[in-house]
């Protein structure tokens, strides 16, 4: 349960809270992504409880008051931690999808997919029905990926690669529209590592697009592209990390908030969600709405 809001905390409250047998108050505080200088204070109110989406099908936020990627050459970051439970057949995932709100259309769209049969990642910034977008074939990055060498190591329930202690993978995927080709565009990481080979790229040409919908676990037009897959802690920020922020927000393995990894500026989308969200209500970050759909439900780990 959570600590208290006020009063006195023992560095005893916090050990038990944590899990830990640290006894040092910076080691406590540090694990759980909170900087110098360190306070007993810091731990008002925190609770160490970390809360998934059980998920079957797609969830969805919309009504961006700030629009991710507003023009071609912005800038864009979006991080996850994913729990594949689904099993071995053909069937692709779209991890995420940005779309524009109130239409069908597949014509626009930012996303990141899994796909099954050639067990590649690929994300692309359609626009205009013209594709710009890098692959990456999880078994050709199998170094940070650990799902295996061969192209038939699919990433499944019973294959999930390097985890952490849940069996969650942390994805970061970045995008800077101001790189020409794809393959300079698009960076993923898994678990802080970059996948490096590139299995193919499409350099379309590029034209803005007006992005004010985001769903997780299948896109905005039909579930088609759902997985049985559990989510947490997602976040999206207008810009490119550094080297330095993706190793901050994968946090050696605990996943961890925007506020608490100090990287709160320019947050577009956040959620950590604790209890399910009702119609309307807005993400961490105030700038999106949740869209109630598909029997969506929150689990504690």
């Amino acid at each position: 349960m959570a600590l208290q809001s006020s009063g006195a905390i023992s560095i005893s409250d916090i050990k038990t809270e944590l899990g830990s047998s640290s006894n040092s108050l910076a080691t406590l505080s540090t694990s759980v992504g909170k900087t110098s200088p360190h306070g007993i204070s810091e731990f008002y109110g925190y609770s160490n409880a970390k809360y998934y989406w059980d998920l079957s099908n797609d969830i969805k936020w919309d009504s961006a008051t700030t629009k991710p990627i507003p023009t071609s050459s912005s800038n864009l970051t979006i991080s996850l931690w994913i729990r594949p439970q689904w099993t071995a057949t053909d069937i692709n995932l779209i991890v995420f999808d940005l779309t524009p709100s109130g239409t069908t259309s597949t014509a626009n769209r930012l996303f990141l997919q899994y796909d099954y049969g050639l067990n590649r990642f690929i994300a692309r910034y359609r626009s205009s029905s013209v594709n710009f977008d890098r692959q990456w074939a999880l078994h050709s990055n199998n170094s940070a990926t650990g799902t295996g060498t061969s192209s038939t190591n699919y990433w499944t329930s019973s294959n999930r690669g390097n985890v952490n202690s849940d069996d969650f993978i942390n994805l970061i995927l970045t995008y800077n529209g101001s790189q020409s080709t794809a393959a300079s565009a698009f960076k993923l990481y898994w678990n802080g590592s970059e996948l490096t080979s590139t299995a193919a790229s499409n350099n379309g040409s590029r034209s803005n697009m007006t992005l004010d919908e985001l769903t997780f676990c299948g896109n905005d037009h039909n579930t088609g592209g759902s997985r049985i897959a559990d989510y947490m802690y997602m976040h999206m920020w207008a810009y490119v990390f550094t080297t330095n922020q993706i190793s901050d927000i994968y946090n050696s393995g605990t996943p961890i908030s925007a506020a608490d990894s100090s990287l709160s500026d320019n947050l577009i989308f956040g959620d950590t969600s604790t209890s399910l969200p009702s119609n309307n209500d807005p993400d961490d970050s105030s700038n999106y709405d949740f869209l109630t759909a598909n029997s969506q439900t929150l689990a504690q780990l």
